[in-house]
């Protein structure tokens, strides 16, 4: 693969991201194009895009995070194919565009079993955020137990979110946030990019992961590549009780297209447990959210586990 920035194409998701993504259209540097698909934002996303320089493909609906990726993806009028896909959030951003992709494609170029890179987030709570192992039942317990709450630097969050590595050399992971991650475009369409039954959003770019490591793919964490992240602001703007019941749901799938019958059955007995243990404590403990809204969050996770379908407003049908 060729080093040259013009072989790569960025491309970002926007909903409703005024004020964020004309910054991450920005940070792409020439002869780099940017797509931005917009899932039908109300608040001027597409025209900040544009105004940026992004080549906007405007939805009437919103199609969810994966299957607008594999739109920008695909075959775009006025555009070539792109030896890689550069996807970025619209709340993230290239820290020195040129240096970032170069760090990025050499990483790419130096080994073909490598799929994907992904730069270092910066930004509040981004290291603990971007790399994890993918899911398992100690992982998924530890979460539901609030041992990670209580305890937030337990040997085993630790090594899950490999904090116990050394950050600043390259190395291996099993995991990384979409938020910014360049991707070989051959692998990408191998595993046949990103399955649109995580639709509208969450666990997308775990799947993927997967797949490209269980074809035999290697994904590596690049730290002289850097974006920035502000993280957060689409779950912020998402209630609570429609948020909770859809991620559930989603990781449900993910484990059924990953995991064996033991772990998808102890991981609905440790997300039961643990939202009935939330439940519990909602009386006498505050949490992030308000205590009606964070009770009809976990009943609704409650109700799906028990087969009565997660409900929630980001879905059109329960599922």
């Amino acid at each position: 693969m060729s080093g040259s920035l013009a072989r790569v194409r960025a491309i970002v998701v926007s909903w409703n991201s005024a004020g964020h993504v004309g910054r991450a259209v920005a940070s792409v540097p020439p002869p780099t194009p940017v797509v931005v698909v917009d899932n039908a934002s109300t608040d001027g996303s597409a025209e900040e895009a544009e105004r940026a320089g992004a080549v906007v493909l405007r939805r009437t609906t919103n199609a969810g995070f994966g299957p607008a990726c594999n739109l920008g993806a695909g075959p775009v009028d006025g555009l070539p194919d792109a030896e890689a896909l550069l996807f970025l959030n619209p709340d993230a951003a290239l820290v020195d565009g040129p240096a970032a992709l170069a760090a990025l494609l050499a990483e790419l170029d130096a080994d073909p079993a490598v799929a994907a890179v992904a730069p270092a987030l910066e930004g509040d709570g981004q290291e603990e955020f971007q790399l994890r192992k993918l899911p398992t039942l100690a992982s998924l317990s530890r979460e539901a137990f609030l041992v990670n709450r209580l305890f937030p630097s337990n040997r085993g969050f630790r090594r899950e979110r490999y904090l116990d590595r050394d950050r600043t050399r390259p190395f291996d992971v099993e995991q990384p946030a979409a938020a910014a991650l360049l991707v070989r475009r051959t692998a990408f369409e191998r595993v046949g990019g990103f399955d649109p039954a995580f639709a509208p959003a969450w666990f997308e770019d775990v799947d993927l992961s997967a797949k490209l490591l269980e074809s035999g793919y290697r994904i590596r964490f690049v730290p002289a590549a850097r974006a920035s992240h502000v993280g957060g602001t689409t779950m912020r703007a998402l209630p609570y009780d429609d948020y909770l019941p859809l991620y559930t749901r989603n990781l449900l799938r993910y484990l059924g297209r990953h995991s064996g019958p033991a772990t998808r059955a102890g991981a609905r007995s440790v997300l039961a447990a643990g939202a009935l243990l939330r439940l519990a404590l909602l009386p006498i403990v505050r949490g992030d959210h308000a205590r009606p809204e964070a009770a009809r969050a976990y009943v609704r996770v409650l109700r799906g586990l028990a087969g009565l379908g997660f409900r929630s407003a980001l879905l059109p049908r329960e599922s």
